[in-house]
């Protein structure tokens, strides 16, 4: 704030407006003076000259290029996009207000000469200086189309490789299989190896476009399983704060020494598994009647349709106790390391299991499947966790 108002060099234009904010001004006054300030000052930064880099012959890429173009409508007065329309109108040119925008976001650089020729003429640039931003603009497309040569010529020597014919190029059917195997299911037909891709996740049902050659270089994931666990972590937080007041201080009390794992979305059915550490806490959550405040809670925070499965995870046996831990182990469900030595039986020990229908339909309780609980006899160094911190 201080390098703000010093009046040394200019500062930046969110800087400004948030000051003005702060100090009651008038935020569309003081961007009008920013920018009168900004087109006077050399370089539109003060005393300091322009970066060498942000000159158009210095440009390397496309996305850069956008962003020369974006600093310079800022810093000749930023003019709307509809008054860039009217400019270049004025001047028998073409240039569409949704135009001026995706080139000033870079979501599209000039397609033609004459729309560069167009976004310049609507930022006042001289006829002089146009020239020069021209011949940027011709070095960094023969630039670019040099450099998507050389990408198609990758793309084309990795489906040689990856292909099961003498063509060299994969077949439907080889690229289905591939993308399931991935993960994935199409929803249209093959055309390209680098060509987008409609396709569904086969674990959350998601449906977004991806290329075979991300597939074949691991690098086509699904936008949506990354959120899913931390979505469904945030809403266990809220069922633990018991806002909906639906649950009695007992429930609370149990749900706050168990664990929810990894859940799991298969199509329209979401799988939320809970580890429970003792035979107490399984016997008060093995009925469903806390089921609709959890299903609230996910509704909140899962923004999509889904049926509701709720896993208890519970081990009361001491048989086979070390084969349910390598599955658990196997599936993700717990984090510590395996038993260095075999559980001892105990025949005086069972199993728990309970179901329960719940509000959704088809909410579950079910136990011993994916984990279990170590025998207390054996030393070892794993011990189950709890959302309470204890």
């Amino acid at each position: 704030m201080q390098r703000a108002a010093s009046g040394v060099v200019l500062p930046k234009r969110e800087v400004v407006q948030a000051f003005a904010r702060v100090c009651g001004m008038d935020v569309d006054e003081i961007t009008r003076l920013w920018h009168a300030a900004y087109r006077g000052s050399p370089g539109g930064r003060g005393t300091r000259s322009r970066d060498p880099e942000q000159r158009p012959d210095r440009i390397k890429d496309l996305p850069g290029f956008c962003t020369a173009l974006e600093e310079l409508r800022q810093a000749n007065g930023a003019p709307s996009f509809r008054m860039m329309e009217r400019r270049a109108r004025a001047t028998d040119r073409e240039l569409s207000r949704s135009t001026a925008f995706r080139i000033s976001t870079g979501q599209q650089p000039p397609a033609s000469a004459e729309c560069l020729e167009a976004f310049l003429v609507a930022c006042e640039v001289p006829p002089r200086d146009r020239r020069t931003w021209l011949d940027a603009w011709r070095q960094v497309q023969w630039r670019a189309a040099r450099q998507d040569a050389e990408r198609r010529e990758e793309m084309r020597r990795l489906e040689s490789v990856v292909a099961e014919n003498v063509r060299g190029q994969v077949s439907q059917e080889t690229a289905v299989r591939m993308l399931r195997k991935a993960g994935f299911e199409a929803l249209e037909r093959f055309r390209r190896f680098d060509a987008p891709w409609t396709v569904e996740c086969l674990e959350c049902a998601t449906t977004f476009r991806i290329r075979l050659s991300d597939v074949v270089l691991v690098r086509a994931t699904c936008p949506d399983c990354p959120k899913l666990t931390e979505r469904v972590r945030e809403a266990w937080a809220e069922l633990l704060t018991n806002r909906s007041k639906l649950l009695s201080r007992q429930h609370v009390r149990a749900l706050r020494a168990a664990t929810v794992l990894q859940p799991r979305m298969h199509r329209d059915h979401l799988d939320v598994p809970v580890f429970v550490a003792d035979r107490t806490t399984f016997t008060i959550l093995q009925s469903a009647v806390w089921h609709p405040a959890l299903e609230e809670a996910l509704r909140r925070h899962v923004r999509r349709p889904f049926y509701l499965d709720v896993l208890l995870v519970h081990d009361d046996t001491r048989q086979n106790g070390l084969r349910h831990r390598r599955l658990a182990k196997d599936a993700g469900l717990i984090d510590g390391p395996l038993e260095t030595e075999p559980f001892k039986p105990d025949p005086d020990r069972m199993n728990w299991a309970a179901q329960a229908e719940g509000a959704s339909g088809r909410v579950a309780a079910t136990v011993q499947r994916d984990t279990v609980r170590p025998d207390p006899d054996i030393k070892t160094p794993w011990k189950p966790t709890s959302n309470s911190g204890a």
